[in-house]
């Protein structure tokens, strides 16, 4: 690959400092995913009906789906769990109905600041394994952005 191939298909990392600690802000992510995951603004749902989801759901543990459930109960899988360590690290496929080798992965990792504070760092890579990988992710660069400071405010607010 060339480098304009390289950077175009290169991971996106952000990090954002919530005022919890790992375990704490591990359990806020996964349990808690309906009430900070702005779906209003990103799901299946509001990108192609217009239509925000009734709720988002992370299921936990290795296998865990992560998927939208609209107001008529139809569901939209968004990706699968990988890895799960809580309070550390949680990998997931995602790809909005996409087949399994066209998706790409999400990484977060959980690094305990002390005095109740925690770094939160996302990973989102792969993109060559999609066809459209690099369109893509520059849409993700921006679109991470608004997720990741929806659960800073909500995280620090509960």
């Amino acid at each position: 690959m060339n480098t304009t191939t390289d950077d175009k298909t290169a991971p996106i990392e952000k990090s954002i400092t919530v005022d919890r600690n790992a375990e704490t802000a591990f359990r806020f992510f996964t349990e808690q995913f309906d009430a900070w995951w702005p779906k209003e603004t990103h799901s299946m749902g509001a990108d192609r009906d217009g239509i925000t989801p009734a709720r988002v759901v992370m299921e936990s543990g290795v296998g865990g789906r992560l998927f939208e459930v609209s107001a008529d109960g139809t569901e939209r899988f968004w990706g699968r769990i990988g890895i799960w360590e809580p309070g550390k690290r949680l990998v997931f496929s995602w790809g909005f109905d996409k087949p399994e080798e066209q998706r790409t992965e999400v990484e977060v990792k959980f690094t305990d600041l002390g005095d109740g504070r925690t770094r939160i760092d996302l990973t989102h890579r792969n993109w060559e394994n999609d066809p459209k990988g690099a369109e893509l992710r520059e849409g993700y660069n921006k679109g991470w952005e608004p997720v990741l400071e929806r659960l800073l405010e909500r995280c620090n607010e509960s």
